[in-house]
């Protein structure tokens, strides 16, 4: 960079304060809500991309299909099918199989902790996956039964002594569940990190897994609750092996069987697991919206390139008030080349300082960031240990490359371009008045501007939507309680649990009490192959719920025909078990005429006969992202039922406690845990919520640096036309009629915008609708706010100038001339 070069850029930026304030904040802003947005993106991006072998990875993505309709389609599947898979097909060189334990009881004396979540895995799961080993007991870990790996925290909170040299730790003991023999350690492996889409604190053998659930989670090809994957031979043909799939449900799976149903097998990569399962049941591992994630990477483009744009625009209208300076160089001989050397140092200047306060900003701001949309912030830093990217470092200097040449080659081109003559005759000043480029980079940036308000519009209202809608049972003040796992299973379980909610109905501050299985908000099991009593022709396939009698009284959920389960319907017994309340969804699928005529009637599935003595409406089980579906209730108890507490607001510290006294004096030796159903079912949308909390705070600064570049370029535009104004108001114009002269040219290109930014909004939006099965519409009225909003804001970002200007004594801007 020549010295001179460098000198003349400081003097030319230093001469206009307010400008280089402008193009500095401008682009600083820009940078910086690039920089944090791209520091989130490749958070998410960069999910197991600390797996060796992640482009080989796989996981087993089991299908049902029934009567040509996609019935269930998740990442649950049978145990068998991972090893068999290996056994059968050369491209499987590698598996391992997961059982997930989405609450592990671990005691060590006195204390029991539940750990959530935990793996029971196979030796082979750390063949496959790198996670970290820090000690161990030999090279073959989790290939025998009562053996576990901890992660570095669970060893830590255990066995302290032990930090640092975790080798202390191997041959430790701990006990597990209600499992009466001791589990061993035999291995200690880093915490894992965040960006692993399996989150887990534990390790069990599956080998104890069998031990204590029985051989059928080893041989079963009936038993359905297990994950698998699969690490493939490089260069292997996955269609080609997929393609394999249909003969080996043929031999493994004799007709409809297991379900009533066809089963698909396919193969998803471990690489778009964390972004593409949404549509995937029975996800254990952590997800995002693919859709959010790239569109706020569009959007952080885009804010950088708005900030370009300032800078474009406002150095072509500099090139007026330098149009002589270039004519007086170029007439003592400057080259074209030495002019064009000129203006780039100057937007290297701009951006290199830019670029550097917002590295700053990023560095303060991350840690407001990552709190504000709830992410880990040790996952942001690009230089972190964690989540440092050379090539995404490497691409950030690149963008600064692009950004100097994009922002100086137009500048640079128009200002050394003219021929002198024409330059010094003030022709080239009039040219440049009425540039159409500069008013296509204003109408492009109030139309990504409009565009991100309309989103923010449509996001916002959908989010409302999902937050007003009749669940169709009421979780509002509805307490849960962790199940008492701990406790054993026998005769005497169901009428302690009577008991227990009976003395919480004696409390001041609970109304009501219940036991199910799940809770509003969770997913819920299938029963596949239901019968019609006497029909053998058609099955049928239901969700199910096992609720004790005070379920619907509970959440308030109204009978529609029929009756709710009596505490006689219940026993110990399960063959003695033989009633069933069904939904309204199931009442049409079973195509009974009506809800009173569905009471009374058999249905035949697990081997038995069941009577349908109620009817209940459809409700939300699960978020707005899914439709409701057929369910059935089965009066039933179990030591790991969730406990659903309808509580009153008073009081509710005292309550707690009063709740928690009882539930030790019932069930000793359980922890006590409780959260409150309406914040869990908030936290399905919790996805969503931050993709509208991200999309509002940087519509919000587009529209910042959109008004920042138009500040700048009115402001110049009225100090070039200070003569005219002058003139003007001596000839007797009103105040009123000067800021229109000033403002209607910019007003109306942002009004042309709404134009272009309708479409892309519509399109993107629909797009990000379609992940809901309950969803607003969009509407017309929502893209005219949107216009209205932004040219209110341009009219006022313009006006202040325009006034400031229609308010100046004549004679003064007469004189300045």
């Amino acid at each position: 960079m020549n010295k001179n070069n460098l000198k003349i850029a400081l003097r030319n930026l230093s001469n206009h304060p307010s400008q280089f304030a402008i193009l500095i904040g401008g682009l600083s802003i820009g940078m910086a809500a690039c920089l944090l947005l791209l520091q989130y993106v490749n958070f998410e991006l960069s999910f197991d991309d600390f797996h060796s072998k992640k482009d080989r990875i796989y996981r087993v993505v089991n299908e049902r299909i029934q009567e040509g309709e996609s019935i269930q389609k998740g990442t649950i599947t049978y145990p068998t099918i991972g090893p068999t898979m290996r056994q059968e097909f050369p491209e499987v060189v590698n598996a391992t199989r997961i059982a997930y334990s989405s609450n592990m009881m671990i005691t060590k004396g006195d204390r029991i902790d539940p750990i959530a979540p935990g793996l029971w895995v196979d030796e082979h799961f750390l063949e496959i996956f790198d996670y970290k080993i820090l000690a161990q007991d030999d090279l073959s870990l989790l290939d025998a039964p009562n053996e576990l790996v901890l992660t570095q925290s669970i060893a830590d909170r255990y066995f302290p002594s032990a930090k640092e040299d975790y080798q202390k730790v191997i041959g430790q003991t701990l006990r597990i569940d209600t499992d009466a023999d001791l589990y061993q350690v035999v291995g200690v492996i880093e915490n894992v990190p965040a960006h692993s889409s399996l989150q887990f604190e534990v390790l069990g053998s599956y080998a104890s897994f069998v031990k204590y659930m029985g051989a059928g989670a080893d041989v079963s090809w009936t038993w359905s609750d297990f994950y698998h994957y699969l690490e493939l031979a490089p260069d292997t043909d996955v269609a080609a092996l997929e393609s394999k799939f249909t003969a080996f449900s043929e031999r493994h799976f004799q007709g409809t069987a297991v379900s009533g149903s066809e089963e698909i097998f396919t193969l998803q990569a471990l690489a778009d697991a964390h972004l593409y399962s949404s549509e995937l049941e029975y996800e254990i591992g952590t997800t995002t919206n693919a859709r959010a994630v790239w569109s706020l990477l569009i959007i952080a483009f885009f804010i950088l390139v708005l900030a370009w744009i300032n800078y474009v625009n406002l150095s072509s209208v500099r090139a007026i008030e330098r149009s002589k300076e270039v004519g007086v160089r170029k007439a003592i001989g400057a080259t074209r080349f030495q002019l064009i050397q000129q203006f780039f140092v100057e937007a290297l200047l701009v951006n290199a300082l830019s670029f550097a306060i917002a590295i700053g900003i990023v560095f303060l701001a991350t840690p407001w960031f990552a709190s504000t949309f709830a992410i880990s912030s040790d996952s942001l830093y690009f230089w972190s240990s964690d989540s440092f990217q050379l090539y995404l470092l490497l691409g950030l200097f690149g963008l600064l490359a692009i950004g100097v040449f994009v922002s100086g080659i137009y500048p640079a081109y128009l200002l050394s371009a003219p021929q002198i003559s024409n330059v010094l005759k003030g022709r080239f000043t009039k040219a440049l008045s009425g540039t159409k480029l500069r008013k296509a980079l204003v109408v492009f940036q109030f139309s990504i501007s409009i565009a991100l308000i309309v989103g923010t519009l449509l996001v916002s209202r959908q989010i409302r939507y999902m937050g007003q809608q009749d669940l169709g049972v009421n979780v509002e003040q509805m307490m849960t309680l962790n199940s008492p796992e701990m406790t054993a299973w026998d005769s005497t379980f169901i009428h302690n649990m009577d008991a227990f909610k009976s003395e919480l109905t004696q409390l001041t501050g609970v109304e009501s009490a219940a036991t199910s299985s799940r809770s509003p908000g969770q997913g819920t099991g299938r029963i596949f192959q239901i019968q019609k009593a006497g029909e053998n022709q058609q099955n049928y396939t239901s969700n199910f719920i096992n609720t004790d009698f005070n379920y619907a009284a509970t959440y308030e959920l109204p009978v529609l025909a029929g009756r709710f389960f009596r505490s006689t319907d219940h026993n110990y017994d399960f063959r003695a078990v033989d009633k069933l309340v069904i939904s309204e969804a199931t009442v049409d699928m079973l195509n009974y005429n009506n809800n009173e005529a569905a009471i009374g009637k058999q249905l035949s599935f697990w081997g038995k006969q069941w009577q349908i003595v109620g009817v209940v409406p459809d409700f939300h089980q699960r978020s707005l992202h899914h439709r409701k579906e057929p369910m059935l209730f089965i009066p039933s108890y179990g030591t790991t039922h969730l406990l659903s507490l309808r509580v009153n607001a008073q009081n509710i510290d005292q309550t707690i406690a009063q709740v928690q006294t009882l539930y030790q004096d019932f069930f000793p030796g359980n922890d006590f845990e409780y959260q409150f159903l309406d914040e869990q079912f908030q936290r399905l949308y919790e996805g969503d919520l931050r993709f509208g909390r991200m999309l509002t705070f940087f519509m919000l600064l587009t529209i910042f640096i959109a008004c920042l570049g138009l500040f700048g370029l009115a402001s110049y535009n009225t100090f070039l036309r200070t003569k005219e104004i002058g003139i003007r108001k001596v000839l007797g114009a009103s105040v009123p009629n000067l800021i229109a002269l000033l403002s209607k040219d910019f007003i109306k290109l942002v009004a042309i915008a709404p134009l272009l930014a309708a479409p892309i909004a519509y399109y993107f939006m629909h797009q990000w609708l379609q992940n809901f099965a309950y969803h607003i519409e969009i509407q017309w009225w929502i893209f005219v706010l949107a216009g209205v909003i932004a040219i209110g804001i341009a009219l006022l970002t313009v006006s202040v100038q325009s006034v400031k200007a229609a308010l100046t004594n004549p004679v003064k801007s007469l004189r300045s001339e």
